[in-house]
């Protein structure tokens, strides 16, 4: 070790020292972390902690780019905190610049060396700076015999890429939350579905009967509720759907009840009625995610022919695993958003199989400090898209599979395109190819307004019954328990259990009835349910919505039999 030394560690937590927040001390953020840990709430980050004589940084491991500063004089405190967590050698710092009104307290578990050594340095360090003594050499002199013990047991056990029975077992509740949460969305799009055809029966049930174009009672609302959802509900749906493929093949060693083979049947019924509704040819298009070659021969071995045929008519974006795909022609990363607020880390999906497998590497986001701006002066030009795109945040444009837009800036790895709507913003280059023509043609619609769309649904509904609730590892998800205003505590209880919600959700809400549950916001939901709060709220709304349409529908029908029986 020199002057400057440095850790592999893994970023815990981060709490501001707020007395509102309940936490006035660092004993008050230390138990804050424990209770996080103790429902599994914790997602680490890798990064590497630098000790100078001015100040502590974080460093991207990859990158080796700057994530954080804090100068020694603005850290106030650094204390370990030892086999309190299922991370055992932890290290903390309280810090606070002259333009914080409250100090921060940052969590690292020290995973390469004792947090004790960490704790040492940066003690040295700062004992130097405040009182002008020279005591940090020695400390470092006594670091370093002690890291000889740690590197070699350390090197062997990442160049073995073997994990603790604890660590696998995080991985794979990390992976069956994000499942779970895609296959939430799923059923959620399903209904939506489901919905709108229903009401489009009801709006072509009244227009046959009617004698004249005058507007009926509440057909305003009916014609709102069976208006379909928009392309970018479709293929963020089918994003979806590839998503689950792929967490299933992962995690059919560890999931049961139902196992990863009965829920890709399952998902095949949603599939096959997304598929229908939103033209056979939008599937085809959607490339991110790819499937990785585990998910592609998991399919190919537990698919009926039936399903079989569907999966075949999806096309090379489903059927040809991301190994076999050229690098310029790989799809970008893809980060989902889930409707209950969650945005997973972007570490799981980056080094995930169907992210990694092949020669491809992940593009860099357009919003990263490596990505430098284009030249305004390039002449002017046109793209075509080969792949539909969805945008993930502001910077990105959402692009449609052989919509032709004007090149804004083409150099680097995002292109900024603007649309025919004046619409501006980046897409990977890998998805497109450039056109050499004057004026872009009209690009291509999106649109499902016609009747083929309910009348293919409608005739799916009918013939078929809605998949089931699908979270693994709880078989009493799969019952469809009813929510109503009127519900007791215990049907309270039936309808959490049957969500999959943990067992201090369902302890804290089962003691309330429907209406109660109802009448609770998504802020008040998260102050007793902690991150599970945003996923009863969710539920809970659509829960809510499916009461309205069917309250809706009973009434209109009333009305539509009255009206028979006046003509």
């Amino acid at each position: 070790m020199q002057e400057t030394s440095q850790y592999h560690v893994e970023h815990l937590s981060t709490f501001v020292m707020d007395k509102t927040e309940s936490i006035a001390t660092v004993d008050d953020a230390i138990k804050k972390l424990i209770l996080l840990d103790s429902k599994d709430k914790i997602w680490t980050q890798e990064m590497l902690l630098q000790v100078t004589d001015k100040s502590v940084r974080l460093l991207d491991c990859d990158t080796q780019e700057e994530l954080e500063n804090f100068p020694l004089p603005t850290i106030h405190m650094c204390q370990t905190v030892l086999n309190q967590t299922r991370y055992p050698s932890v290290v903390l710092l309280v810090c606070q610049d002259k333009d914080q009104y409250k100090p921060d307290i940052h969590f690292f578990h020290c995973d390469e060396v004792d947090a004790e050594m960490v704790h040492a340095d940066i003690d040295s360090a700062i004992g130097d700076v405040k009182h002008g003594k020279n005591m940090r050499p020695q400390t470092l002199k006594v670091n370093q015999e002690k890291m000889k013990h740690f590197t070699r047991y350390r090197r062997a056990f990442r160049q073995s890429d073997s994990e603790s029975h604890e660590k696998l077992a995080q991985r794979i509740e990390k992976d069956v939350q994000i499942l779970n949460c895609a296959l939430d969305d799923i059923e959620i799009f399903v209904a939506r579905l489901q919905k709108a055809a229903e009401a489009f029966a009801q709006l072509n049930q009244r227009n046959k009967s009617k004698k004249n174009k005058k507007k009926g009672p509440a057909e305003g609302m009916l014609t709102l509720r069976a208006k379909p959802p928009s392309e970018a509900e479709f293929i963020d749906s089918l994003q979806k759907l590839k998503l689950a493929f792929n967490l299933l093949a992962k995690l059919k060693k560890h999931i049961q009840n139902p196992n990863a083979s009965e829920l890709v049947h399952f998902l095949f019924g949603p599939l096959e009625l997304v598929r229908s509704c939103g033209g056979p040819e939008l599937p085809r298009s959607i490339m991110s995610p790819h499937l990785c070659k585990d998910a592609v021969d998991f399919l190919r071995g537990h698919l009926t022919p039936k399903e079989m045929t569907i999966f075949e008519l999806l096309g090379e974006g489903w059927t040809r695993p991301r190994a076999e795909w050229p690098r310029d022609q790989c799809a970008p990363p893809y980060y989902p958003k889930f409707r209950n607020g969650w945005e997973p880390p972007a570490e799981l999906f980056l080094t995930s199989p169907w992210e990694t497998e092949g020669p491809s590497a992940p593009l860099a986001s357009p919003a990263s400090p490596a990505y430098s701006k284009h030249k305004p002066e390039d002449a002017p030009k046109y793209a075509k898209i080969r792949y539909s795109f969805v945008a993930r945040n502001a910077n990105e444009l959402s692009v449609l599979q052989d919509e032709v837009l004007e090149v804004l800036e083409d150099e680097k790895q995002w292109w900024k395109l603007r649309n025919r709507s004046g619409q501006a913003g980046y897409v990977p280059y890998n998805i497109l190819d450039v056109v050499t023509i004057e004026e872009p043609e009209v690009p291509y619609s999106y649109q499902v307004t016609n009747t083929f769309f309910f009348e293919e649904l409608l005739s799916k509904i009918n013939n078929k019954q809605p998949p089931r609730k699908l979270h693994v590892e709880r078989p009493s998800a799969s019952v469809q328990v009813p929510l109503k205003s009127s519900s007791k505590p215990e049907q309270v209880t039936a309808w959490l259990n049957s969500k999959g919600f943990s067992k201090s959700t369902v302890d804290c809400l089962g003691i309330l009835t429907g209406a109660q549950l109802f009448s609770l916001n998504k802020e008040e939901l998260k102050a007793v349910c902690g991150d599970e709060g945003s996923r009863v709220f969710s539920l809970v709304t659509v829960q809510k919505e499916q009461l309205e349409v069917s309250h809706l529908s009973s009434t209109l029908l009333t009305q539509l039999f009255h009206l028979i029986d006046v003509f």
